[in-house]
């Protein structure tokens, strides 16, 4: 029997992180290894981490007689061809997971079962099962048990019968809704909205949903999400995340529970009450599309609680009730005799805080129809907004009396006020800050790149800078930076200016930081500079055709989204020339966007090692309006800055302005700030970047629109 075929029969646990250090592994050769460093990189681990895990990798392969070898100073390397090689990867599908549970994870899966099975366990069966010992096992329980408690659910533990959970029907469904939030991570609940099935891609265990909902079938899960997407489009609604994913599990265990025959209940008042809402048909149509997904019959009291998460998460996109002028500016009214209230307390002018307004106007009527349908909801932050922010807290519960009203008569929850409390905290943080403020302009070599990104970063580590502006080097004006009260550059470029600068890199390093904090309080000691008023103008004909003109370019922009995809690439150099020839015209065009994208890589280097992407953009005269695209690599670059999956191409008219260094800026941002953007151009369809792209630039759009026309109801 040969080697090859041996090995088909022979298999052995691997975690998926041993899996995917393998899969890089068989992607180098003799010729060039890889370092423990790159791969770490790659999966962003750190170098112990794979070194520990590289004797059960080395006894693996070693089982199927792949030669496995490492050379210190030079790094590790599969001594196999080609077509071996890609068999080893043919191997890894068929290997089996070892399943390792961490703390948290077994705690969530525990936790899962008692709410699904509401029968009682055995001790034996969970210590067996997660191979944990009986203290381990009180410990998990312990702290479950607290957990349950904040759902007036009890957590029983009686000999001879088992563990188990005692609470009414709507305890349990609202602590289902909340151990979705928080017991998953970030990453996981991203990926699960993003609807991401290809886990092995980003890291992730192969079973990270069952893992999740192990006790929901992958089937059930399916058909759910298929009914609430059809329902969106059809409806024309919309699921907030925390909607659609209390939905998407509470659905899903209400098809088990009426497939085993279980009963729901809801008080027959509170179910008359909510078939008054438009959001019951909602709710109606979505349960016709699971009953006859599922060929189940579902009750009326389920297609309650469908209704109660469509009323809380405001499903419309216009909300028909109250979409009108009048509703609006009730809405308004209430929330200015509130703000009025706060400011009195406070002795803080928040009345002419519009953003102040507009937030509340936006949050306040969900608050009403929770409290009319006494839905309750959880604030994580609620205790330290109590301590931290006590006078606010207080002056924002005097002024509730009037949401009291609004309601009815009943009583505003404490966690209500604290989500109000927090818009007003913002509103007067902002006030008590903004005189103290650092302004700041951030300047790139293009002023469309890395700017944008710096600028994300500063906003976020340094709550004393107010970055005013992203330029490109080429365009600095001193004057008018004074003119302006700006203090200080921050540049990724040396500058020879006679004005304050510090150079740093795109993405701050910690001798960055650093500077930058000695830079600021050198600032700070200084005499404020004045602040610039600001008058408020009306629309004008050169805003009708600003409007137009960015208008026409968001569009364009959208609607020549680029994705390349390639096998492999030589170089850094192949890619650069894939990228001139995106968006070019003719020859011609693309050797001028080629020399521009050269220039720019000339000025500094263009690798951005969170994303292990290149970030190539430039002005140029080889293109007449904003272009986007992504060169993705299915076999991905290894160069000295680490691996190249891909390369982000970014152009802009060499002598256009506004708003094509704004929609790119914008692009900058989003790369940092949304995940879905970086994880669509790894793995997804065009469709699927234009969509993400499309959400962030047109909200951006929106902005930019109220902002120059200040408008209001």
């Amino acid at each position: 029997m040969s080697r090859v075929n041996q090995s088909v029969s022979k298999k052995s646990g691997l975690t998926s992180r041993q899996k995917a250090i393998i899969q890089i592994l068989t992607q180098f050769t003799a010729a060039h290894p890889v370092t423990v460093a790159a791969i770490a990189d790659a999966l962003n681990l750190s170098s112990r981490t794979v070194l520990r895990d590289l004797p059960k990798i080395e006894a693996w392969l070693q089982s199927h007689d792949f030669t496995f070898l490492r050379k210190p100073g030079v790094g590790l390397l599969l001594d196999e061809s080609l077509e071996t090689r890609n068999r080893i990867l043919a191997l890894l599908e068929e290997a089996q997971v070892e399943q390792a549970y961490t703390k948290e994870e077994r705690q969530r899966l525990i936790l899962g079962e008692l709410l699904y099975t509401k029968q009682p366990l055995k001790f034996y069966y969970f210590t067996s099962k997660y191979k944990i010992s009986d203290g381990t096992l009180s410990n998990d329980l312990d702290i479950l048990g607290e957990w349950l408690l904040q759902y007036h659910i009890t957590l029983q533990r009686k000999p001879g019968i088992g563990i188990y959970t005692e609470g009414t029907e709507a305890d349990y469904r609202q602590a289902i809704a909340n151990v979705v939030y928080e017991f998953m991570s970030e990453e996981e609940i991203i990926q699960l909205l993003s609807g991401a099935k290809t886990y092995e891609r980003t890291g992730l265990s192969v079973d990270t949903q069952k893992r999740l909902f192990h006790f929901i079938d992958d089937e059930t899960l399916a058909g759910v999400e298929a009914v609430l997407a059809q329902a969106e489009q059809q409806l024309h609604i919309q699921y907030t995340d925390s909607a659609y994913m209390g939905l998407l599990v509470h659905i899903a265990l209400a098809v088990k529970r009426l497939r085993n025959h279980e009963k729901i209940d809801m008080d027959a008042e509170k179910l008359e009450s909510l078939t008054h809402y438009p959001e019951f048909s909602a709710a109606e149509e979505i349960g016709k599309g699971i009953a006859e997904y599922f060929a189940i019959s579902l009750p009326k009291e389920e297609i309650g609680y469908i209704a109660m998460h469509c009323i809380s998460a405001q499903i419309w996109l216009t909300r028909q009730e109250d979409d009108t002028f009048s509703n609006r500016m009730n809405i308004r009214q209430l929330v200015r005799g509130m703000i009025e209230i706060i400011e009195e307390e406070l002795g803080v002018p928040l009345s002419s805080d519009e953003r102040l307004l507009h937030d509340l106007c936006e949050h306040i009527p969900s608050v009403l129809h929770r409290l009319a349908l006494h839905v309750k909801i959880k604030n994580a932050q609620l205790d330290a907004m109590k301590e931290n922010y006590g006078e606010i807290y207080q002056a924002v519960n005097k002024s509730c009396r009037m949401l009291k009203n609004a309601a009815g008569g009943t009583e505003v929850p404490e966690a209500e006020v604290a989500f109000i409390a927090m818009y007003v905290c913002a509103a007067v943080e902002q006030i008590h800050t903004i005189e103290n403020k650092i302004s700041v302009v951030v300047v790139c070599p293009t002023g469309i790149g890395t700017s944008k990104m710096l600028a994300v970063q500063l906003k976020k580590e340094y709550h004393e800078i107010e970055v005013k502006e992203t330029i490109s080097a080429f365009r600095i004006n001193i004057d008018k930076l004074r003119r302006e009260g700006i203090a200080l550059i921050v540049s990724t470029v040396r500058l020879d200016v006679d004005f304050p600068v510090v150079c740093v890199n795109p993405i701050l390093s910690e001798q960055d930081k650093k500077k930058l904090q000695s830079r600021l309080q050198q600032i700070q000691k200084q005499s404020p500079l004045p602040q610039k008023s600001i008058e408020k103008t009306y629309p004008t004909q050169s805003d009708v055709a600003f409007f137009t003109k960015f208008g026409e370019e968001v569009l364009q922009l959208l609607q020549h989204v680029t994705l390349t995809i390639l096998p492999d690439a030589e170089g850094k150099s192949e890619l650069l020339y894939v990228a001139a020839g995106l968006f070019a015209e003719d020859e011609d065009a693309r050797k001028l966007i080629a020399d521009s994208l050269a220039e720019r890589e000339r000025m500094g280097g263009t690798y951005i090692s969170e994303f292990q992407m290149l970030l190539l953009h430039c002005r140029t005269s080889g293109v007449k309006h904003g272009c986007f695209g992504y060169i993705r690599l299915e076999r991905p670059l290894f160069q000295t800055e680490g691996f190249i999956y891909g390369a982000i191409v970014m152009l802009v008219p060499k002598n256009g302005d506004f708003p094509y260094t704004d929609m790119m800026s914008q692009i900058s941002a989003a790369l940092m700030e949304q995940t879905d953007l970086i994880e669509a151009l790894k793995w997804k369809e065009k469709e699927a970047i234009v969509s993400v792209l499309e959400k962030s630039i047109l909200q951006y759009y929106k902005n930019i629109v109220f902002k120059r026309m200040e408008c209001s109801i």
